[in-house]
Order: C-alpha cells, then sequence, then structure tokens
C-alpha cells in the first residue's frame, strides 16, 4: 500500500508539472500515431485542452473517431499516467471561451502573452481542441521472488485524490 501512495503522488507531480502529453491516435488504415503536443486540463480534472493544426494528422485521426489515448511520461522513474479520452473536438462558440481562459491563466502563470480569440476562431488552420478524460490510471509493477518484473497491473486512480495538488517531492523522488 506505501508502494501505491508513492507511485499516486508521482502521478500528481506529473500532472501538475507536465507541459506536454503524448496523444496516441489511430491513423484512417488502423496503424497507430502519437504526437507530443503541450496541454492543459480543467479544474476538475475531466477534459484535457491542446492547440492544433486542423491539418495534422493527429487532429484528422481525432476529428475521424474523438478517441485518444494519452501518456504523461516519467523521465524520473518507470511509468507514466495514462488517459483514455473521448470526444475529442474543435471548440466553438462558449467551449472555446472557457478553453481560452484556461489557457490564457495558464499563459498568464508562466509570464506570457494571452492568446487572442480570433487565433483560433474560423478561417484560422490553429484550432483549440479538448477531449473528456474518461479513466486515469497508473501501472504497478508485479514482481518474482526475485524482484524481476512479471506484468503491470492497472490501478485506477481517484479524480478527487489527483485534484488534492498536496504531494511530497522527496516521496517522489
Amino acid at each position: 500500500m506505501e508502494k501505491l501512495q508513492l507511485k499516486t503522488n508521482r502521478a500528481k507531480e506529473l500532472i501538475y508539472t507536465s507541459r506536454h502529453i503524448a496523444l496516441a491516435t489511430t491513423n484512417a488504415d488502423g496503424s497507430p500515431h502519437n504526437s507530443p503536443v503541450k496541454f492543459l486540463y480543467d479544474e476538475k480534472l475531466e477534459n484535457i485542452y491542446w492547440g492544433s493544426n486542423v491539418e495534422a494528422l493527429h487532429s484528422q485521426n481525432i476529428l475521424r473517431t474523438g478517441q485518444i489515448f494519452a501518456v504523461l511520461f516519467d523521465r524520473i522513474e518507470f511509468g507514466g499516467v495514462y488517459m483514455k479520452c473521448e470526444g475529442g473536438h474543435i471548440l466553438e462558440g462558449k467551449e472555446l471561451e472557457v478553453g481560452l481562459e484556461i489557457t490564457n491563466a495558464s499563459k498568464e502563470k508562466e509570464g506570457q502573452q494571452k492568446i487572442n480569440l480570433d487565433y483560433y476562431s474560423a478561417g484560422s488552420v490553429q484550432k483549440l481542441w479538448s477531449a473528456k478524460i474518461v479513466n486515469i490510471w497508473i501501472n504497478m509493477p508485479v514482481r518474482d521472488e526475485n524482484g524481476l518484473i512479471l506484468r503491470d497491473e492497472r490501478v485506477e486512480l481517484d479524480r478527487n485524490i489527483l485534484l488534492n495538488n498536496t504531494y511530497k517531492m522527496k516521496d517522489c523522488e
């Protein structure tokens, strides 16, 4: 149980500090496609947001299927945070305004210039996208008596626990 708590703390750290996520989609011929993109999420960790050119291959795949498998990789430890997302789409109208508020709040915290609504509006190939986060999990290794990994076990993470951003950095090292 202690290892699970450490992994959960590490997952929280990744969610709160990662700026890029790998979006896996499926090409029309069934082959896989993966793209790293800068991303954000809403305050309830229900949706992810990212900006992307509508002509990019991952964008075309999302328009066709709406499906995304996303990963926040852990560059320090083995594993990461995994997310199944559905309903990937271009934001318009009120949804675009909400997504832009989330984007600009993040930019303001980082001391960057805000983005104007017209950057993502009609006529622009650059769009603001969103997808609903359906599941969030980590993989925990199951080891044999010698400590060697036999398999990974999927452990669903409670969104409410992840939203509590109090984690101890030393627990994650």
